[in-house]
C-alpha cells in the first residue's frame, strides 16, 4: 500500500533505472581548499534515488570568483517570460548570470557555499533547503561581488526548496522569469548557471536528458517530475537556475548520480512548477504548504484486476482515507479492509483533472504542481459505474510522511 507522499516503493512506481553505486550530491561542507573533490564526497549526505545512492553537495565559503559582463533583461520579457525565439547560450549566460547569486553560510561544522536565483525586486532569493537549513548566518554575493545579509525565511526539506531575502538588491539586477517545466521535452537545450567549488558564475550546458524522474528530498520525501540533464552539475551548483533557451528557470539544480561525488552527466533539478507554490506559500507566511488529497491507494495490477471483475481497467484502488482529507470530505470511499490482500468495496481511482491514473506516483504528480485551496476533479468507478468527485486541496498534515 502507497502514500500519497511516498508513491513510490521497491515493488512499483516511477523510479528510474538503477545505476550501481549512485550518489545523491546536493549541497556539501567543503574545506578551506578549494578543489578537493574526495573531501566533498566524504562529507556528503546520502540518501536514496530510485534504489540506488545519490550524494547532496554544499561548498566551503572560500574559492575563486570569476568575472563576467553582465546584462539585464527588459522589462517586458521579465513579465511576460515568453520570448518569442530562443537564445544563444551566451545570451542567456550573459543575461542571467547577474541574478545568480552565491550563498555562503556559517555553521556549527564551519563553512558551507551553494548557488541561489533572485526572482523578485522585493529581495527574494530561491536556492535548496540543504544549502541552508543548517547556516546560522548566511551571505549572499552577486557577479558583481555586491554583499548582503539573508534572512531565511523558511525551509521545506520535503521539496528541497528554501527561499532567503535580502533587505535591497542591487542596481542594474533584473530577477529571473520563471518558466513551465510541464513543457519540457526530452532533448531540449538547456544551461546551468551556479558557483562550483566557489567559482562564482560558472556556466554549463547540456540537454534535458528525460522527464520525470523520481529523487528523495532530504527529508526522504518523494519528489516528483525531477528533470535529468547532462549540463556539468557539480559541489556548490546545489541551488542554482537551470534554464531553458529563452532565459526562463525551468528547476533548481540539486542532485547528481555519482560513484564519487564529482559529475558524470546525470543531474537532478526539482521542477519549477513543483517549486513555485511552495516558494508563495513560504514568501506569504513563512512555513510551505502541501497539497494533499488524504488517501492511500494500490496500483490495480492485472492479478487484482483479475480479482475483482476489472480486468482491461487500469488505476488506483483506495485503500484508506485519512478523515482530515478532501477525499474523505467529497465522499470517497475506501476498501473494506486496507490491508487486506484483495481490497474489495474501495473505488478506483482512473482519472485525476481528465488524466489517466495509474499507480500512485501518478495521483502524487496531479497533485504535486497544485497549491492548497485549488480544485480538482477525480474520476472514480464506483460499482462499476464512473462518477466525478470534486476535491477542494488541503494542507498535508505535519504527522504525515517521516524521513526514512
Amino acid at each position: 500500500m502507497q502514500d500519497e507522499t511516498n508513491p513510490t516503493t521497491p515493488d512499483g512506481g516511477n523510479t528510474p533505472p538503477k545505476p550501481k553505486g549512485m550518489k545523491r550530491v546536493g549541497a556539501i561542507a567543503l574545506p578551506a581548499v578549494v578543489g578537493a573533490v574526495t573531501a566533498l564526497a566524504v562529507l556528503a549526505g546520502t540518501g536514496q534515488l530510485g534504489g540506488g545512492d545519490t550524494t547532496i553537495i554544499r561548498e566551503t565559503a572560500t574559492g575563486v570568483t570569476t568575472s563576467m559582463s553582465s546584462a539585464r533583461d527588459t522589462a517586458a520579457e521579465a513579465e511576460s517570460g515568453v520570448p518569442s525565439k530562443g537564445l544563444s547560450v551566451a545570451e542567456v549566460v550573459k543575461r542571467k548570470s547577474p541574478a545568480v547569486v552565491s550563498i555562503s553560510n556559517e555553521t556549527t561544522q564551519g563553512g558551507s557555499l551553494g548557488s541561489g536565483f533572485l526572482i523578485d525586486a522585493a529581495g527574494h532569493i530561491i536556492t535548496n533547503a540543504h544549502v541552508v537549513d543548517s547556516a546560522s548566518k548566511t551571505t549572499v554575493t552577486f557577479k558583481d561581488g555586491t554583499e548582503a545579509e539573508g534572512t531565511i525565511l523558511g525551509v521545506d526539506t520535503s521539496t528541497d526548496v528554501a527561499v532567503v531575502k535580502i533587505d535591497k538588491v542591487p542596481t542594474g539586477v533584473s530577477p529571473l522569469p520563471l518558466g513551465n517545466s510541464g513543457g519540457l521535452t526530452v532533448g531540449q537545450e538547456v544551461v546551468a548557471i551556479g558557483n562550483p567549488y566557489g567559482y562564482s558564475g560558472t556556466a554549463t550546458t547540456g540537454i534535458v536528458s528525460a522527464l520525470e524522474r523520481v529523487i528523495k528530498s532530504p527529508s526522504g520525501f518523494t519528489i516528483q517530475n525531477a528533470i535529468q540533464t547532462d549540463a556539468a552539475i557539480n559541489q556548490g551548483n546545489s541551488g542554482g537556475p537551470l534554464f531553458d533557451r529563452d532565459g526562463r528557470v525551468i528547476g533548481i539544480n540539486s542532485q547528481i548520480a555519482s560513484k564519487n561525488g564529482g559529475n558524470v552527466g546525470i543531474g537532478f533539478a526539482v521542477p519549477i512548477d513543483t517549486v513555485r507554490p511552495i516558494v508563495a506559500s513560504i514568501i506569504a507566511s513563512g512555513t510551505a504548504q502541501h497539497a494533499w488529497i488524504g488517501i492511500q491507494g494500490r496500483e490495480l495490477t492485472p492479478g487484482l484486476a483479475e480479482k475483482l471483475g476489472l480486468v482491461g481497467k487500469r488505476g488506483v484502488i483506495v485503500a484508506s482515507l485519512d478523515d482530515r482529507g478532501p477525499a474523505n470530505d467529497a465522499g470517497m470511499k475506501a476498501a473494506d479492509s486496507a490491508d487486506a490482500a484483495v481490497p474489495k468495496g474501495g473505488d478506483l481511482i482512473v482519472a485525476i483533472n481528465g488524466t489517466p491514473i495509474a499507480d500512485m506516483a501518478d495521483v502524487s504528480k496531479a497533485v504535486a504542481s497544485r497549491k492548497v485551496g485549488d480544485q480538482i476533479t477525480i474520476t472514480v468507478l464506483r460499482d462499476g459505474k464512473s462518477e466525478t468527485l470534486t476535491l477542494t486541496l488541503k494542507d498535508r498534515p505535519a504527522d504525515i510522511g517521516a524521513k526514512k
